[in-house]
């Protein structure tokens, strides 16, 4: 009987040794602290906006032309303030939504930047939108959505998700440690997968997509209808912008879907099987895992949005040879941005 109570309290030290160890390892403070973070990529040198003899315009073309009814998108800087000091574990994760199915070549239709600081369990998002106009590399002033495009054409898929991280990495001017790349297909395996996401919808809405109505209030939506959801911007009154909230919300809906109750014991299988709709990510399994659990401790004052400040032009494209709608980012704010919110 003695040799069976030692047997049992032996089993017992080694699970509370294996769970403490468990939890050494994957509390998100923790594990990110043990690791060295990697860089996928650091802002670069300035890069010129001389473009090649070959893609240069005739000088009759127009040049920029401003909008002038368009509205940035943030209120009026505020003075700046002293940069608080990076934890040791705060870092950068990019998310890259691609306009296509597998196989084919695609622009990065959603561009989201994650700032994440385990120690004060706090995430701060910037949306760029998709037309923001940037310099890029032997091609000159253009949509930042080409980058992917561009790259992938002359490298394949890894060349276009490098150029994509780059240039989003030159913009912020901050380093990128962490990326997540997806899809359409990979979109709506991943939402269906978890049993669909719940969203409150403020007013009604039609969805280009499906050609159909999403009506206003608490909406359970499939995998299909998600994406017409964070795919639409053409019936919003803020357009990209709006289209831009919505993209948090569908990541909000996504975190409480997966750190439901009745879910928890499902999410370790969740979250590789997300990987696997991924079409690309470098964060590993206990990434994943440790990151769920930082969003579970989380409230909603947590999680700050914000978008790129500037405003609407119109200037001549370098790749289509014609004049192109840009979101003209305002340099001076989106310094300050930076500095408050991704240092």
């Amino acid at each position: 009987m003695k040799r069976w109570k030692i047997y049992g309290l032996t089993v017992v030290v080694f699970a509370g040794a294996g769970l403490g160890l468990l939890y050494r390892y994957l509390e998100p403070v923790r594990h990110f602290e043990m690791k060295a973070l990697p860089v996928v990529a650091a802002p670069s040198v300035a890069v010129s906006t001389e473009l090649p003899s070959h893609s240069k315009l005739p000088p009759s073309d127009p040049t920029v032309v401003e909008d002038s009814t368009a509205s940035t998108a943030l209120p009026a800087a505020n003075p700046l303030q002293a940069a608080s000091p990076n934890k040791s574990t705060a870092f950068n994760a990019l998310v890259l939504g691609l306009d296509s199915t597998s196989g084919q070549t695609a622009r990065s239709d959603v561009i989201l930047l994650a700032h994440v600081v385990p120690a004060e369990k706090k995430v701060n998002l910037v949306s760029v939108p998709r037309d923001t106009r940037v310099p890029l590399p032997g091609i000159g002033l253009t949509k930042i959505n080409h980058a992917h495009f561009v790259a992938e054409m002359d490298g394949g898929k890894e060349a276009g998700t490098k150029a994509a991280i780059q240039a989003v990495s030159d913009l912020l001017q901050i380093p990128v440690h962490y990326y997540v790349k997806t899809n359409f297909s990979g979109f709506v395996t991943f939402i269906d997968t978890i049993g669909g996401i719940d969203v409150d919808i403020p007013e009604d809405m039609w969805l280009s997509m499906t050609r159909k109505p999403l009506e206003a209030g608490s909406r359970h939506l499939d995998g299909l209808t998600a994406l017409a959801f964070v795919r639409e911007r053409y019936s919003l009154e803020d357009g990209d912008f709006g289209r831009q909230a919505d993209h948090m919300k569908v990541m909000r809906a996504v975190v409480q879907k997966l750190l439901a109750p009745e879910k928890l014991t499902e999410l370790p299988g969740l979250l590789k099987q997300a990987k696997k709709d991924l079409v690309d990510t470098n964060l590993t399994d206990s990434d994943l895992i440790s990151l769920a659990w930082l969003f579970k401790g989380m409230k909603g004052q947590d999680i700050q949005y914000m978008q790129i400040p500037g405003k609407s032009v119109v200037a001549a494209d370098p790749l289509v040879r014609s004049p192109l709608w840009y979101w003209e980012p305002d340099k001076e704010r989106l310094k300050e941005l930076v500095r408050e919110n991704l240092q």
